[in-house]
């Protein structure tokens, strides 16, 4: 449930950063009984937006490819993704893969497993988060 909850938030920051920037949440320095928070601006290290294929076996979508990764803005960063059904609920997920770092500045591509794997018709949109570098 925590890496869902996360990774919505991750998912919410990654669609806003598309646009440009997005705000984000920061935590202070957290003691045993205290929680802080603040907000910034953090520049979107792919301004453009990515596009996503399906990989499918048997009726089920067992990997996603993520093309036009930003390079090198994005190098280094972690990508998450979620697929989703018509209504928003998660059928699938992948957490916390580094995207590859190259000698290149063209745009960087990422095959990504999917767990558990979804049954294809079922699968109505996919949700990307690129945290970082």
């Amino acid at each position: 449930m925590e890496l869902r909850r996360a990774l919505g938030v991750a998912v919410t920051a990654a669609v806003v950063a598309t646009a440009g920037y997005a705000a984000a949440a920061s935590l202070g320095s957290l003691g045993s009984a205290s929680l802080g928070a603040g907000s910034g601006t953090v520049a979107a290290c792919d301004t453009d937006g990515v596009t996503t294929t399906y990989t499918v076996a048997a009726g089920k979508v067992t990997e996603v490819t993520v093309d036009g990764i930003a390079d090198p803005g994005c190098e280094g960063a972690q990508l998450s993704l979620a697929l989703t059904d018509s209504t928003g609920a998660s059928l699938g997920e992948s957490g916390g893969q580094t995207v590859p770092t190259d000698g290149d500045t063209a745009p960087n591509s990422m095959i990504v497993s999917v767990t558990p794997q979804p049954d294809a018709g079922l699968v109505t949109d996919v949700h990307i988060a690129i945290v970082g570098p």
